[in-house]
Parts: C-alpha cells; sequence; structure tokens
C-alpha cells in the first residue's frame, strides 16, 4: 500500500534550511546515501533532491489537507474538450513547437514481467510501442511535421525498447528517442539507513516514479535542448494509455491561455471514490492533488463524495517547457508530493528486510505552477492497462482501433465498461493469461459483468452477456466453447 507524505510550504521552507547550513544529524545519516549516489554516477542534483525527500521523511513532514483548506472544482473552471473546437487553429499554428514524451519505465511486474511493459501485444496483434509509433507516423503525415518522440525509459525498459523502435526517429532535430530516468537507494526501516544486497545489488535501487520525468529532462540536458529548437510544449502520458493521444485542441487551448500546465482530468465514478482528486487550494488559489493518505477520518466522507470532488487526474499532462525551466530554476527541484512506498527488499521475497522506497507522481506538480488548469476529456482519451482484466477489456470488443491507431471505447456499446473480475491464481500473470485465451478474447458488448473462478480455458467465438459467473471448481481445467453464449452462473 502508498503512503504519500507532503509537506506544507512552511515545513518545505524548514527542512531545505536545514539542507542549507548543514543539520548535524541529517549530514550523518544521509552520508553514506549520498557516496553511494556518487559511486554510481547519479548527476549531483539528483542527489540533492533525493537528500530533500529524505529529509523530509527524517522530519516527519506528513501534511494532512483538511477539506475546509480546498475548494471543490466549479464547471466554469473545468471546460469540457468538446467545448475546445475554437482552439484548434491555435494548435495547429503550435504543433510545430510541440513533443510528445511517453512513461515508458514500466515493467508491468503486477502481470508477471520482467522486460517493458510496452512490450504487451494489446490489439490486433499490435503492441502498446506499434500502437505509439503508428501513432506517431499518422501525426507527422497528418501535420507534415516531424514531431518529435522521446520515450523516459528505466535502466530496465531500456534496451527492449530501444531495439523494438530501430529505425523509427527524430528527424533533422537530432533528438534522441529515449532519456533514462534515475534511480534511488532503498531506504531500511529498522533504522533508515541504506538498504544492502549482495547477493543481487540491483535490488538495492527503486525506480523514483514518474515524478522524476522533470529531473530528468533537464539532467539529460534535454530540455535545454528543446528550448533551443523552439519547442515550448509537451505532451506527456503513460504509454499503457492508448487513448492519451497529441491533439490540437488542447494544445490550442494551452497555447492561447498562456497556461504553464494543462491537466487532463475524467469524472469520478462510484468505483473511483477511494481514489485521488483534483481541488484548488483556498490558501492561494491553486490546483491540487489530494491522496486519500492526505485526507483526515473526519473529511472521508466528502473525500469520498464524487458529486462534490468530481474530477482526477488521468496522468496526461500538457506542460509549458519554459514554464517548467522557471519553477525548477526558482526551487532548484521540482517541488513534488513524496510518496513512501513500503516494501520488502526483494519483491520476490517477504522474508527479507522491510524497506522503504521514495517515489514521487508527476501530476502533483499541478500545485507549482501558477495558473495551471485542467481540462475534462471523454474517456476515448483514457484507456490505460493495469491489470490483465484490464488488458481483456481492451483486447475485446468494447474497444476497437482507429484509422488513428488510437484505442477507444466502441461506440457500439451503449453501457458502462464491464466489471471484470479474474482469478488472480490463474489469470494474473500475462503468460498464464495468454494461455487461457489463446484464440483472443471473448465478446463482452453486451456483458455487465464477468467473474472467472478456477482453471478456465476460453476458446474463440464465446460471447458473454448480462452478468456471467464461470466457476471450475475442480482441479482439472474445464473448457468454454467454441462459440457459445455465457449468462448467468456457469458451473464446470
Amino acid at each position: 500500500m502508498r503512503h504519500t507524505v507532503t509537506s506544507n510550504a512552511r515545513v518545505f521552507s524548514m527542512i531545505m534550511e536545514c539542507i542549507k547550513t548543514g543539520d548535524s544529524n541529517l549530514t550523518e545519516m544521509f552520508k553514506p546515501f549520498g557516496l553511494k549516489m556518487e559511486e554510481q554516477g547519479l548527476p549531483p542534483i539528483v542527489i540533492n533532491v533525493f537528500k530533500c525527500y529524505y529529509s523530509r521523511l527524517i522530519y516527519g513532514a506528513q501534511g494532512k489537507l483538511p477539506e475546509e483548506e480546498i475548494l471543490p472544482l466549479t464547471d466554469s473552471e473545468t471546460p469540457h474538450y468538446e467545448e475546445l473546437e475554437d482552439y484548434a487553429a491555435a494548435g495547429r499554428e503550435a504543433m510545430g513547437q510541440a513533443v510528445v514524451i511517453k512513461l515508458n519505465g514500466g515493467l508491468g511486474t503486477s502481470m508477471g514481467l520482467e522486460k517493458a511493459k510496452s512490450l504487451i501485444t494489446v490489439k490486433d496483434n499490435m503492441t502498446f510501442l506499434d500502437l505509439i509509433l503508428a501513432q506517431m507516423r499518422i501525426l507527422r503525415e497528418t501535420y507534415g511535421l516531424t514531431i518529435p518522440l522521446l520515450f523516459m525509459n528505466s535502466f530496465k525498459t531500456h534496451l527492449d525498447t530501444m531495439l523494438k523502435v530501430e529505425g523509427f526517429d527524430n528527424g533533422p532535430s537530432g533528438l534522441p528517442l529515449a532519456f533514462l530516468q534515475h534511480r534511488y537507494p532503498k531506504i531500511l526501516n529498522r533504522d533508515l539507513s541504506p538498504a544492502t544486497w549482495p547477493q543481487n545489488p540491483e535490488l538495492e535501487w527503486n525506480p523514483p516514479g514518474h515524478g522524476d520525468i522533470y529531473t530528468a529532462l533537464v539532467t539529460s540536458h534535454l530540455l535545454t535542448r528543446l528550448l533551443k529548437r523552439g519547442i515550448h510544449y509537451a505532451f506527456i502520458s503513460n504509454s499503457d494509455n492508448l487513448g492519451a493521444v497529441m491533439d490540437e485542441r488542447l494544445l490550442g487551448y494551452m497555447a492561447a491561455k498562456k497556461a504553464p500546465f494543462v491537466m487532463e482530468v475524467a469524472a469520478r465514478t462510484p468505483l473511483d471514490r477511494k481514489g485521488g482528486h483534483l481541488a484548488r487550494l483556498r490558501s492561494n488559489g491553486r490546483l491540487v492533488l489530494r491522496e486519500s493518505a492526505q485526507c483526515l477520518e473526519r473529511d472521508s466522507q466528502s473525500f469520498q463524495d464524487i458529486s462534490r470532488h468530481r474530477y482526477f487526474n488521468t496522468n496526461s499532462l500538457w506542460v509549458d517547457l519554459r514554464s517548467l525551466e522557471k519553477v525548477f530554476v526558482a526551487n532548484g527541484m521540482m517541488p513534488l508530493d513524496l510518496i513512501v512506498n513500503p516494501k520488502t527488499l526483494d519483491p520476490r521475497d517477504p522474508t527479507s528486510p522491510g524497506v522503504l522506497q521514495i517515489e514521487t507522481a508527476m501530476g502533483s506538480a499541478v500545485s507549482a505552477f501558477e495558473n495551471a488548469r485542467v481540462v475534462l476529456v471523454p474517456r476515448t482519451r483514457f484507456a490505460p492497462v493495469k491489470t490483465t482484466a484490464d488488458l481483456l477489456l481492451v483486447m475485446s470488443d468494447c474497444y476497437e482501433r482507429t484509422t488513428a491507431q488510437t484505442v477507444v471505447p466502441s461506440p457500439a456499446r451503449c453501457m458502462p465498461e464491464p466489471v471484470l473480475t479474474l482469478d488472480s491464481k490463474f489469470y494474473k500473470k500475462i503468460d498464464d493469461f495468454t494461455a487461457h485465451f489463446p484464440e483472443g478474447a471473448p465478446s463482452l458488448l453486451e456483458c455487465d459483468s464477468l467473474s472467472v473462478s478456477g482453471d478456465v480455458l476460453f476458446r474463440g467465438g464465446v460471447r458473454v452477456t448480462g452478468d456471467a459467473k464461470v466457476v471450475n471448481a475442480s482441479s482439472k481445467q474445464a473448457v468454454v466453447g467454441p462459440n457459445v453464449q455465457v449468462t448467468g452462473e456457469v458451473k464446470l
């Protein structure tokens, strides 16, 4: 479970002052981390950023955000995507100043993968990466511009990704196709010292979360290179969100409004009530992301009230790179909420020592930009794949691949998305999942919900309708299909 730890302005200022003046206790505790990071060749900026977050951990800067300190977003400050058609011309004009950045550091470990998650086959025998490259080719053809594409890879996804994208480049700009996110040392739970694991030293490090994008753009010198080439606008999204593409309306809205930061948001549903939401701070009027760990117990009812706090972050962001540079220079870093993620040192060994992983999320930067904005986008721009159940849904006829090579909800379905529950013993890992659907996903177009319990293999042509529950209580694999309709409870 993740716990978000935030710092208000007073605590942040205090910590930065302690770092500058050399608090002796903090200096001694951090020294082995600094040396370890220096040995790995991490840039001084990264070491200082990690020191700031480590300091916040030490000082217990666990700021809560009470309901009385925030205001819900109103309709007038949350324009709908459909209302932005008039900004399309401004977007076409600004397209030559834009870059697409894909967050591609994930290994898909939740699906049992040890390679780039974007290499999963997701639709029509195409992987996430295949679709992203196809989207970019169409984008470039449409506008007659070699719009740059950048992947932010991790050390573990870089090689696989670059082999896959061989032959695709950023043309005369000379920009590379990728840059690397950094890594942070894991922290031992028992005494907050650096974790050591001689049998596999790689496990002593953790990815810093996608909030590292701001620092990585600086240390890779890509921010400077982009600005020198007159590239002012970055569209940033997850590589597993196949609905997130460069869009002239949203780009035009940002350029015309001179907005430093625009976040795409979606409407919260009952399924989202325990997740974070957008709001506005009473103190300075800036937008803020409030996560569940920042919510006081007495405010839990209002936090989960989706009629009051109606919007969540889709993690698709538009950033003015000139403003990003100013904020980074002014703070010496991008001020982000701190996420402390408790784990075991070896994720596969529950008996290994407990550690804390310091991470950040890029969306929390919304509070660092004055006059940041949000836009309510349709679900066609939000199709993330986090689990094999999500993958089954996107593979099915509930989604379709468009001529723009996006994967969007099928217009033939008028109902909300079906709720899918797959037995984790047989479907959680991608290899097991694929083996149980050898001929592809069943038709889910008329399905309200599907629950699968036990070892069940689905043949081709299966159609699921209404609320369906498939149960195999035996130790032997059962088979559904081919070419059958499944509805109600089916015991095999």
